[in-house]
């Protein structure tokens, strides 16, 4: 790959034209026949993210020898996916601000955001029907299902300043990198690799999903709303205890700890800097990108698996 193109570049580079239909096939899919859909999908192809998760399943199937027609419709689903979960979260949040945007909650109300969350649930699971990809409709099930179970755990682990790493770590699991894992998995099987190779790229994207997670619980306290697009210190002010701050009460007193729980946004945010945890949760993040790379190390060598590679390192060194 040229020096001269950006890190996404390159990482787009062996997908770029399917990536540029999935934006198309996206559009499509959110009009409707009904005004508010329409308006509302308009508004969603507006706030682009990093389609983090459509890349996976490309990716990972053109580590085999796909049918990008059907690549394409499951990198539609699990985009719709993703898109469903961050509309259910914004409104669960209270959050007005998404890539810089104003959130569909924000725009129109919780009620409606909640009901186009589940809208676009549903339309992934029939466009993978329609296209009878039913056991890759199974897989993306299976980690939809766990998705939900991580956010019901983070909700039971909330306001608990006693949690330990092991079950952050199971939450992280659950709540962000079932759809990662999913995502390399769905890809696989498009890409009609045998059980070992879905089992490493299943693998590799379990192991991002937690560094992403990790990545974006350290830039909630360290990073800069002008460069993320959303607020920081939600996780706090929701009581989500996260690794960061998990780390730094490792040696805390308990006098510290309860005055932590009262303490202000700006000495919490000091306190975690000083105790290490900012600097631990990075260290863990690398860790797992570390071991998503060695986890594909036996696919064959192809642009795809250099992607894959560049990806991970990316993702851990990001701040937004």
């Amino acid at each position: 790959m040229s020096s001269t193109l950006t890190i996404s570049e390159q990482i787009r580079a062996p997908i770029a034209r399917q990536l540029d239909l999935l934006e198309a096939d996206l559009a499509e899919a959110f009009t409707s026949e009904i005004g508010l859909v329409s308006a509302i999908g308009e508004h969603l192809v507006a706030m682009k993210g990093k389609r983090i998760r459509p890349t996976l399943v490309l990716l990972a199937a053109e580590i085999g020898a796909p049918d990008q027609a059907c690549s394409g419709r499951v990198a539609l689903a699990v985009e719709m996916i993703h898109t469903a979960t961050l509309l259910h979260d914004d409104s669960i949040d209270r959050s007005h601000l998404r890539r810089g945007l104003p959130t569909v909650n924000r725009l129109w109300n919780d009620q409606v955001s909640v009901i186009m969350g589940d809208h676009l649930f549903c339309k992934a699971f029939k466009v993978l029907h329609e296209a009878g990809l039913f056991d890759i409709a199974a897989v993306l099930s299976a980690g939809s299902d766990q998705m939900t179970s991580g956010e019901m755990l983070q909700m039971d682990l909330r306001r608990r300043y006693d949690i330990s790493e092991a079950s952050y770590t199971e939450m992280a699991k659950l709540k962000t990198a079932s759809l990662f894992a999913s995502a390399c998995e769905a890809g696989a099987m498009v890409g009609g690799l045998g059980d070992l190779e879905r089992s490493s790229l299943r693998s590799y994207g379990e192991s991002m999903g937690i560094a992403f997670q990790i990545v974006d619980d350290v830039l909630d306290f360290v990073g800069d709303v002008s460069v993320m697009g959303k607020p920081v210190g939600s996780d706090l002010k929701d009581g989500r205890i996260t690794l960061p701050l998990i780390a730094a009460l490792r040696e805390a007193s308990p006098a510290e700890i309860d005055r932590i729980q009262s303490a202000e946004w700006d000495e919490v945010v000091r306190f975690i800097r000083d105790r290490g945890g900012v600097g631990y949760a990075r260290k863990i993040a690398v860790g797992l990108a570390e071991r998503a790379k060695d986890s594909i190390a036996g696919l064959r060598a192809c642009p795809a698996k250099g992607s894959l590679a560049l990806l991970a390192q990316h993702l851990v060194a990001r701040n937004t």
